[in-house]
């Protein structure tokens, strides 16, 4: 069984910066229980699952990235820099995200969702995760009329 696991000789260390970004999504946790507890019914709980979704793919998705994209490149720094500001104008926003100031939500999470998209097919480090990242941003891309559509309505 060992046989299959793949070492690596370069020692990973989480940075502050990164630290810093995973602080910015905590305190979306904080305003998802906030939502919820605000609307306490099952239309309540779908939203808050919409919003933590979104939230969950944010920062998974730009977690993905500096850990693929080492954190140590000032171009993987930047994109933290710049997801983690959307990140706190987004987390903000979770309370009115499903009224008539949706668009505060919806507008950073696409700014950040398809410009990661499209930075990270730039600077991908082999083929088969090039294929891999443009098959996200095609999701993304497919998928950002319904975040459109669902601001406006």
């Amino acid at each position: 069984m060992q046989d299959n696991v793949k070492t690596s000789s370069e020692k990973y260390e989480v940075s502050p910066l990164e630290l810093t970004f995973d602080l910015v999504f905590v305190f979306a946790v904080s305003q998802l229980s906030s939502h919820l507890v605000g609307n306490l019914s099952w239309r309540g709980m779908a939203e808050t699952i919409v919003l933590l979704i979104a939230v969950y793919d944010v920062w998974s998705y730009t977690s993905n990235e500096a850990t693929f994209i080492h954190v140590g490149k000032t171009q993987t720094q930047w994109m933290m820099l710049i997801v983690m500001l959307l990140g706190l104008f987004m987390n903000a926003s979770i309370n009115h995200a499903f009224g008539e100031v949706a668009w505060t939500f919806v507008t950073p999470f696409l700014v950040s969702q398809i410009g990661l998209g499209i930075l990270a097919n730039f600077t991908a480090t082999s083929k088969l995760f090039k294929t891999h990242l443009s098959r996200m941003l095609g999701w993304i891309l497919a998928t950002a009329p319904l975040w459109i559509v669902g601001s406006f309505a």
